[in-house]
């Protein structure tokens, strides 16, 4: 027989959190062999308009948020963990779902496998919300 060992709240969600970042990175690499995207690319056009220094920015804070919550779901205390990471997944949830919104007019099309991934990435943040929220309590307490 092989022991299963116990992963604790903290290691789950660094752990969904992880596998989010991975979600992101095969969807985005993916979209690059959608047709038209790469001239997109080359000519600074993003599906929110013109790159700018700015509008990078706010892309990479998107992303460095999830990346961070890999590291403070393990450094954190309980408390300050359970609600941060309820906070992040539910705000960064609701981001995926107005991106399922978006997308479902091209059902079929180029971007039904955006679509699956966001849906994914929705049931993702669905367990660390269900992680979070049922986090376990102290028993000396």
């Amino acid at each position: 027989m092989l022991t299963d060992s116990k992963v604790n709240v903290k290691g789950k969600l660094a752990a969904h959190w992880a596998c989010l970042m991975f979600l992101y990175l095969y969807a985005d690499y993916f979209e690059l062999k959608t047709p038209g995207k790469i001239e997109q690319l080359m000519n600074l056009k993003t599906p929110v308009g013109d790159t700018t220094p700015e509008l990078l920015v706010i892309f990479s804070l998107i992303l460095i948020v999830p990346s961070l919550m890999v590291l403070f779901s393990v450094l954190l205390k309980p408390k300050i963990n359970k609600w941060f990471n309820l906070i992040v997944a539910l705000i960064w949830s609701s981001m995926s779902v107005i991106l399922i919104v978006g997308e479902l007019n091209d059902l079929g099309g180029w971007y039904t496998f955006y679509l699956l991934y966001q849906f994914v990435e929705v049931l993702v943040f669905g367990s660390i919300i269900w992680h979070a929220w049922n986090w376990p309590k102290d028993e000396r307490s």
